[in-house]
């Protein structure tokens, strides 16, 4: 899922808030940018037991040309300088801002690296892709426990802020197809009603008027022969 990330891409949400030296605003958003993203990093480094991941499935695909390793490592790297931010909490605004900037360098550096390696390679899957994401991927995002916020904070954010390429419709219409995309029919019956508690009306109502199929329900019936 290429907006896994963007979901919880930190400039939009978390700068203005570090810029204002709003230390608890920023304290409370960090948690749930956290906890969301560390259910990103899951999805791709897989879980013991529970799916191998998005970056480990692409590797299996192309004889390891996602480089799978590599991104565990990123992950545990960035996790550090996440901790940093984390640590500098209690210390005041321009602790904050310092080492949350210096964390946004990275996690964005790590996105483009994301985007340059593994979105090619997705696109080359075979169809249907739905059943290798569900197996690998959803599996392992759903295994933190933790999946329904990652896809409420998702959809909230991206409804809210849009992202670097899109409008707050079109982004959280590309996030909520995607997630269906990489879901099977019973992982989206139980996601769907998170994701659309976490829209706006307007924005929920605007997404589905471009993408009908996202609620099974409005899908039309097929007429009698």
């Amino acid at each position: 899922m290429r907006n896994s990330r963007e979901c919880g891409t930190p400039a939009r949400l978390l700068t203005p808030l570090a810029e204002a030296g709003d230390a608890a605003g920023f304290g409370a958003a960090w948690d749930d940018y956290r906890a969301a993203i560390a259910v990103h990093a899951a999805m791709e480094d897989g879980v013991p037991g529970a799916g191998g991941g998005s970056a480990a499935m692409l590797d299996h695909c192309f004889d390891g040309a996602a480089g799978a390793a590599t991104f565990k490592t990123e992950h545990v790297e960035e996790h550090a300088v996440q901790q940093a931010v984390t640590e500098a909490l209690p210390l005041g605004a321009a602790a904050i801002c310092t080492t949350f900037m210096a964390y946004r360098a990275f996690a964005e550096a790590h996105l483009r690296h994301e985007e340059d390696i593994m979105m090619p390679l997705v696109a080359r899957l075979p169809v249907p892709k739905a059943p290798l994401f569900a197996q690998w991927c959803v599996s392992a995002g759903i295994a933190t426990g933790n999946f329904e916020h990652f896809v409420a904070h998702g959809v909230r954010s991206l409804a809210s802020f849009g992202s670097a390429k899109n409008t707050s419709e079109g982004a959280t219409r590309v996030f909520v197809h995607a997630l269906k995309t990489v879901c099977t029919s019973a992982q989206w019956a139980q996601y769907l009603p998170v994701a659309r508690a976490a829209a706006t009306p307007g924005i929920w109502a605007s997404v589905i008027a471009e993408v009908p199929s996202l609620e099974p329900s409005l899908e039309p019936t097929p007429a009698l022969p």
